[in-house]
């Protein structure tokens, strides 16, 4: 289900290093370093920059690290980039007026104006990632854009801001007032045979595009709680876990955390869920470990409060068409085109770099 947040959610977002430089033997930001035996993603980002920075380490070693990011191979070399997301000390900083520039400049091919026209549908308040008061929308947006006018893409296409997410797969894609919603975490459809309800309706009537960015969750409890020493997301079985409204649950199903194995609670807001955790309602709260640092900051949490440093899970967050769309195939395929060609050429990074460092600023100054 989508990711809805509201703008007390706020999340200081981390960024990512596209090449290696140098090398290093300790957990050292701006350096690599090689996995040793029972290293964690989350242990090496604690010991390199302080804080359970999973994604910062995670968006620079993408293809390194796969989907099990918990399973981090011994002898495996990974980029510890700046906390700024520069590769090195002397690198330039990521600037979102250059990039957006570049993107702008670069040569697209005429527009036919005899294609039916795609028509995206997006939500605001879910900062950094597609918000009206960030360049170009928040840094989803910016990707799609672009992508459609990679590839040789040659297509008319129009964004649409409606902050009623669930009205997009209830209402607006099935009736084609829409024809794209940016952006929703795709399932795993290839496993489907213990799923929740909602993650069998997104299988059976929904389509996605390729990743636009891979978000990783974390796992929050009580620092006193038995579930504070999980080591694996089974572990949390018999647990009483709270995600709040609009987020998906594929990553859960797919480990068996459906009820009746575990209680499953759904309230409006991140901060909902973690006052329910602090307070003992809930036993886990599980969400984007980046969209949690102005939470926390917000509510004034402590150590009491404790993120997981062995337990994570990726989902892949994508734009999504009905199956009841006649084009949604034709319209997927020009998108994911024009995402690969960005993914090649480092234009997919440039994006993501510049528009989150934005965001890190802003978030600053609040």
């Amino acid at each position: 289900m989508i990711l809805r947040l509201n703008s007390k959610t706020l999340a200081a977002s981390s960024l990512f290093a596209a090449a290696f430089f140098g090398s290093a033997s300790a957990q050292q930001a701006c350096s690599t370093y090689v996995v040793q035996d029972g290293d964690t993603i989350g242990t090496i980002a604690i010991q390199a920059y302080g804080t359970l920075d999973y994604q910062i380490v995670f968006n620079a070693n993408r293809e390194r690290i796969g989907n099990d990011i918990s399973g981090l191979k011994p002898g495996t070399e990974l980029i510890l980039p700046c906390p700024d997301g520069r590769l090195t000390a002397d690198a330039p900083i990521p600037d979102v007026a250059k990039s957006a520039e570049a993107s702008a400049s670069r040569t697209t091919p005429a527009v036919d104006d005899y294609k039916p026209k795609v028509k995206f549908v997006t939500g605001g308040d879910w900062y950094p990632f597609t918000d009206e008061g960030l360049t170009g929308g928040g840094f989803l947006i910016r990707l799609v854009e672009t992508a459609m006018h990679r590839a040789g893409n040659d297509r008319k296409y129009l964004i649409g801001w409606v902050d009623d997410w669930d009205s997009h797969m209830s209402v607006l894609l099935p009736a084609k007032a829409y024809d794209l919603s940016i952006a929703w975490y795709a399932p795993d459809c290839g496993a489907t045979d213990t799923v929740s309800e909602m993650t069998q309706d997104f299988c059976d009537n929904y389509l996605f595009s390729k990743s636009l960015y891979d978000a990783v969750f974390g796992f929050f409890t009580r620092a006193d709680s038995p579930y504070a020493g999980a080591k694996t997301i089974a572990d949390y079985k018999g647990a009483r876990i709270c995600r709040p409204e609009g987020y998906s649950m594929h990553d859960l199903d797919a480990a068996g955390l459906i009820e009746p194995a575990v209680t499953i609670s759904i309230p409006p807001t991140l901060g909902d869920c973690a006052e329910g955790v602090v307070q003992g309602r809930y036993d886990v709260m599980s969400v984007e470990s980046q969209a949690m640092v102005s939470v926390r900051k917000d509510l004034g949490l402590g150590e009491e409060f404790v993120e997981n440093a062995f337990v994570t899970s990726i989902q892949a967050i994508s734009a999504m068409a009905s199956r009841k769309n006649a084009r949604a195939l034709e319209f997927l395929t020009e998108l994911n085109a024009g995402l690969d060609e960005m993914r090649d050429s480092g234009e997919w990074y440039d994006i993501v770099a510049s528009s989150l460092k934005e965001a890190n600023e802003k978030l600053s100054e609040n």
